[in-house]
């Protein structure tokens, strides 16, 4: 088995040991199918899928794994991403489960995510890259119908037509060296200004205050 498999997989039993369960949102995309996987994995028994929707991406594969279950999709559509997390949050809290999120390394660094998903506080892919959650897919035999699916756009997971036009390996390229403080390679200057404006918008996200200041004496 794959060593970053392994690592993952001990990371989610020692980290969610205590927990009573852990309840995974399952879009049928490759993130949330591997996390699926290694929790399933790391602590059989005790993790659920739940879909909000009716028709579930290679459905017999996740029953494979483990537990799924479905729920609707409420509210209108503009709304809708806020309702889902609303209502997995309340599943969780009726069952004293965690609230597992799949976002990886690459939706962080560009801040692509919801500020409803932050709702979810256990994270085992953070520090993953997406190109490495693609492989680790193949790896364990997630359907290539879920691995193919997120080189598709989807603007309701973070994936517009234009980001959907540059390879995954480009885009962590790209964060690698803004992170680095060196100018990004291998990229047009049209695909520069593209990134550099959705990680220019969503840096606010990695500023939010958690706590308030200390009390003054």
């Amino acid at each position: 088995m794959d060593h970053q498999l392994d690592n993952l997989t001990a990371w989610i039993r020692q980290t969610a040991a205590n927990s009573n369960g852990l309840l995974i949102p399952v879009s049928g995309g490759s993130d949330s199918a591997l996390c699926f996987w290694l929790c399933n994995r790391a602590l059989p028994g005790r993790v659920v899928g739940v879909y909000a929707g009716k028709e579930l991406r290679s459905v017999d594969w996740f029953r494979s794994v483990g537990q799924v279950e479905f729920t609707d999709t409420p509210g209108r559509r503009e709304e809708r991403e806020e309702m889902r997390w609303a209502r997995f949050l309340a599943m969780s809290l009726a069952r004293s489960y965690w609230l597992v999120g799949s976002r990886n390394r690459t939706e962080d660094e560009l801040g692509t995510y919801s500020l409803s998903s932050r709702v979810a506080t256990f994270l085992p892919l953070i520090n993953s890259w997406k190109s490495e959650v693609q492989r680790l897919c193949a790896a364990v035999g997630v359907p290539d119908e879920i691995i193919a699916s997120s080189l598709r756009a989807d603007p309701d997971c973070g994936r517009p037509p234009e980001l959907a036009e540059i390879s995954f390996d480009k885009v962590e390229i790209f964060l690698k060296n803004r992170a680095a403080g060196r100018e990004p390679a291998g990229l047009t200057a049209e695909q520069v200004r593209y990134l550099d404006g959705i990680r220019n918008r969503n840096a606010f996200k990695k500023t939010l205050p958690h706590r308030g200041p200390p009390t003054t004496r």
